[in-house]
């Protein structure tokens, strides 16, 4: 694929410098070729470098390591994928202002599309060696319009660290008026993870509470729209009217105002109200 790219890319110079020989303009244009090889260069050794470290982290290892390595092999794992990701975020943006034949954006473009897939797969190979190691976790938050993303993100992260889980996956969540991110974390199975936190809340008094789980659902509280967090089947949802936590089967995705009625559903012994939190409307 990189050889076809390159010969594309070349095929494209070729035909600028022949249309530039006729330009009254030339030494300005042989300036804009010089630039444009330069670029043509520079792109053609990232897409390169890319591959290479596409193929490194799909390789298999033939030397056996000690289980008590696994978590370093997986956390080895985890930074070569968002070294793709970025690297390929990078391509991405590179590829949107390069300036040249639309047949070669094409390819390049194919090829990007070709690098992407084996990043999430070897994403999709991380999460499963993590679920077997360690548990993986999906957790979701979303705001109203995106209020206190920043804040809430913190809290949430702050709230996992704290917990021993450590984010795997970021994904932006744009869902109608709501926007958020969905997560992927690792170091608990989820239904350990969801009635340690349960039980956490129900024990809450106070609206100063130190524990990076009140830090989060204070500042779920004093949204003026709506809010979820959840980690696993744990649930904390701010509607305008309240603020309710439950237990819900993982997975279970839906408006706020659907969450909450779902929550007031559940047996006493799996939900709880802290409508106390909410700041004074």
């Amino acid at each position: 694929m990189n050889t076809v790219i390159l010969v594309l890319l070349c095929l494209a110079i070729a035909g600028r410098e022949l249309y530039l020989a006729s330009d009254k303009r030339l030494p300005r244009a042989q300036a804009e070729l010089r630039d444009l090889r330069a670029q043509l260069a520079e792109l053609a050794r990232r897409h390169e470098t890319l591959q290479a470290d596409v193929a490194e982290a799909a390789a298999p290892s033939g030397i056996p390591i000690p289980q008590p390595d696994a978590s370093d092999r997986l956390d080895g794992l985890h930074d070569r994928v968002e070294r793709l990701e970025k690297t390929t975020g990078d391509l991405s943006e590179d590829l949107a202002g390069f300036d040249t034949d639309r047949d070669a954006q094409r390819a390049l473009a194919r090829s990007l599309d070709t690098v992407e897939r084996d990043v999430r797969e070897l994403q999709h190979e991380m999460l499963d060696r993590l679920d077997r190691e360690e548990g993986v976790v999906d957790g979701l938050l979303l705001s109203e319009e995106g209020e206190a993303e920043a804040l809430l993100a913190d809290a949430y992260e702050g709230c996992a660290s704290e917990y021993g889980l450590r984010v795997r996956v970021r994904d932006p969540r744009p869902d109608g008026g709501w926007l958020g991110t969905a997560y992927r974390l690792s170091g608990m199975r989820a239904d350990a993870l969801a009635e340690e936190l349960f039980s956490y809340t129900r024990g809450l008094y106070a609206p100063d509470d130190p524990s990076a789980l009140g830090a989060l659902l204070t500042e779920l509280a004093q949204l003026r729209g709506g809010g979820v967090a959840r980690f696993g089947p744990f649930t904390a949802v701010r509607t305008q009217s309240a603020l309710l936590c439950g237990l819900l089967p993982d997975g279970d995705v839906a408006e706020p105002w659907e969450l909450a009625g779902r929550i007031r559903e559940l047996p006493d012994d799996r939900r709880c109200d802290l409508s106390w939190l909410r700041a004074d409307d």
